[in-house]
């Protein structure tokens, strides 16, 4: 049957279109590889000045990365005459009239030859170009680019210059922080930095606007009514500690932390709000609007003078109270740091006392916020472990989930009670948000709220928490205490320690290597682990044909002599027995040991410090990796590691608290546990650090 003329259209139409579409990818496609053809010229610093010029006008003429490419040809070897005679070319072919305006590339590339070869007069008018352009443009994106660009070509100075004014009234701008942090970086670390950066380090370091405040805000307090009611705040919060046995430096250090508090509470509008649960505040803030404190009172007064009044608004509006992960707790000049509660990340300058002897993955609990754009560390707060970090994190979580019930009417008796902040059993908060997005800004604001109610609260709890000593047990249940000990023995034991039912090889090609096997892994929690291995269905697994058990050691032999790890004194003392009934005569010779409840910091369950311990290959480390730690279900890290992506995250969250403690035991002049070599067993190298 003959086709119809529809139909022959249609196909004649589909046929077009194939044809189309093919003919639109092999030009993408040639264009892609044309286009990689010219950035690999202009990479090589063997293409001549004319033929530069001509690709960047061709590829990248209205592109600010044109001047990362002259920077790369300089250190690629290219002599800055050359780069220089590549921007007059350009610039010739890009404006040849007077009244013409390059693009935004060609000034870019210009800007960073003309800074190679020493022209500032230059280098300025291109930089001042482009900054023309953006603002004809009424782009400030783009001109926030240019000020990146300015600082990249080897101007940090001016960029942070031109960066501060858009910070001082805009200081929640991540792009702008980003820009801003990134430049005062560079200024740090130049070798021999110019009158600009000087300056510019200077104001950042600077604490003087801040300490203005505090004094103008204590003379206010002093003046009106104000003063009595932070008092009786304050004084409300230090009668509930009154009767702890702390140490005179911690009664004065949550003094300050509850004056800090003070500040930003709401007026006592009914008289209650001291027998009020922060989510009864909030609450009734949000029906009745929120009242008055301290501090918006000083900036609203017409007799504070204008440049403290702002100082105290914008703290006041943009100051976030929070639970700050610092990945690497080095001034340089500034911080990074990360709410574990909302995700919020900030650049910001620290007091010196606040980051001293600070070990890597601290957190710090308190307010942070701008003055004069540059965001700073109130420095009153609490120092946190990564495991007291994630505790606290979870326990401010929760209250915020609690309140949000509360204000969107959710019925009392259906929302949960508030539980105990859970020390040494929360969930990995020190890794969430490089998994998830942050929270948001609405949501960091109410979480900032919420951390400042509970602010007292939970320097309380941390407090207690760490004046009480941790209970580690092992799987027998004995006190934990890490060994490695060497036990003289008569004749060759091997065989005699075989024939026993707990000891096996280790190895079938490797007579020196035994494994001490303990008790019985409970049937429900063998089948867990089974059926996780099974979901990953990388390998068939068969139900084992024996009992499953937990290992109480590794034991090396030598030439009668055994080199064992345990990890308690009644296990090693259980050695030695079951060596004297297989008649072996043992003597332990050499002990090295470290003690979990006295050397891990604020009873945080990590190893602090393994001082003079076998090397990591042969010790602690070594029997870690196949032992089966509760705080990962029960897995060994070797099976976290090659799990999905929560066990990873509780992997990556106890590595981390190791490399907290090593740091600890770093600054007391002590070896702490090898975790580098520990992530390369894993596979596991961890995130860059800022």
């Amino acid at each position: 049957m003959a086709k119809s003329s529809r139909k022959k259209r249609l196909d004649r139409a589909r046929s077009e279109a194939r044809r189309a579409e093919q003919s639109r990818r092999r030009a993408r496609a040639e264009r892609h590889r044309e286009q990689s053809e010219h950035y690999r010229q202009l990479l090589d610093p063997g293409t001549q000045p004319a033929e530069v010029a001509r690709l960047v006008a061709a590829e990248m003429a209205d592109t600010l990365v044109a001047g990362a490419i002259a920077r790369m040809r300089l250190d690629a070897g290219v002599p800055a005459g050359e780069l220089a005679e590549a921007a007059r070319l350009l610039l010739l072919a890009s404006a040849p009239e007077p009244s013409a305006l390059p693009g935004l590339g060609v000034l870019a590339f210009a800007a960073s030859a003309a800074h190679a070869a020493g022209d500032e007069d230059g280098e300025h008018r291109h930089t001042a170009a482009m900054l023309a352009r953006t603002d004809a443009e009424d782009d400030a994106a783009l001109r926030l680019e240019v000020i990146r660009s300015i600082a990249a070509i080897g101007h940090p100075g001016e960029a942070i210059e031109l960066i501060e004014p858009h910070l001082r009234d805009d200081p929640d701008d991540e792009h702008a922080a980003e820009i801003y942090a990134t430049a005062v970086a560079r200024a740090y670390e130049d070798t021999e930095p110019g009158e600009l950066e000087r300056a510019a380090l200077e104001r950042f370091a600077g604490r003087s606007g801040l300490v203005a405040l505090r004094d103008a805000i204590g003379g206010y307090l002093e003046q009106t009514t104000w003063g009595e009611i932070v008092r009786n705040r304050v004084e409300e919060d230090l009668a509930k500690v009154a009767d702890e046995d702390w140490p005179p430096a911690d009664h004065e250090a949550f003094a300050a932390l509850a004056f800090e508090a003070a500040l930003s509470s709401a007026g006592d509008r009914d008289g209650d709000d001291g027998d009020m649960d922060p989510d009864e505040v909030i609450e009734r803030d949000r029906q009745e609007g929120p009242e008055e404190t301290a501090l918006t009172a000083f900036a609203a007064d017409p007799s504070v003078p204008p440049a403290l009044a702002a100082r105290a608004s914008a703290w006041a509006r943009h100051a976030q109270c929070g639970v700050w992960q610092l990945a690497d707790p080095v001034a340089k000049p500034g911080v990074w740091c990360t709410d574990l509660v909302s995700g919020t990340r900030r650049y910001a300058e620290f007091p010196a006392a606040a980051l001293d002897a600070a070990p890597p993955w601290t957190v710090w609990l308190g307010t942070v916020g701008p003055v004069d754009g540059i965001w700073r560390a109130s420095g009153t707060g609490v120092r946190l472990s990564p495991a007291e970090g994630d505790a606290v994190a979870e326990y401010v979580d929760q209250a915020v989930s609690i309140i949000a019930q509360v204000m969107i009417g959710v019925p009392r008796d259906e929302i949960p009670e508030r539980e105990p902040i859970r020390f040494g059993r929360a969930e990995p908060y020190g890794v969430r948000w490089e998994l998830e997005e942050p929270a948001g800004e609405q949501y960091a604001r109410f979480a900032s709220t919420v951390t400042a109610a509970l602010m007292t609260e939970l320097a309380v709890h941390v407090t207690r928490y760490r004046a009480t000593p941790p209970r580690l047990q092992n799987t027998d249940g004995d006190p934990m205490l890490l060994i490695d000990a060497a036990i003289t023995v008569t004749g060759d034991v091997t065989e005699r320690l075989l024939a026993h039912p707990d000891f096996s090889r280790e190895d079938d090609d490797d007579r020196t290597r035994i494994v001490w096997w303990g008790k019985e892994v409970p049937a429900a929690q063998r089948d867990t682990m089974l059926a996780e291995v099974r979901a990953r269905g990388q390998h068939p697994v068969d139900e084992p044909g024996e009992p499953q058990r937990w290992v109480r050691g590794h034991l090396t032999l030598g030439d009668g002599q055994i080199q064992v790890s345990v990890n308690s004194r009644e296990r090693l003392n259980r050695l030695v027995r079951i060596l004297t009934q297989l008649g072996a005569s043992p003597a332990v010779t050499a002990e090295k040991h470290v003690d979990p409840a006295l050397d891990f910091a604020w009873g945080s369950g990590t190893p602090a410090a393994v001082a003079g311990a076998a090397p990591a290959a042969e010790g602690w480390e070594k029997s870690w990796l196949d032992e089966r730690v509760p705080a990962l279900g029960g897995r060994t890290p070797r099976q976290a590691a090659e799990g999905d992506v929560a066990n990873v995250g509780r992997l990556e969250s106890l590595l981390r608290q190791f490399e907290y403690q090593a740091g600890l035991a770093a600054f007391q002049g002590t070896k702490g546990i090898d975790v580098a070599w520990l992530r390369a067993e894993l596979d596991m190298p961890g995130p860059e650090q800022d």
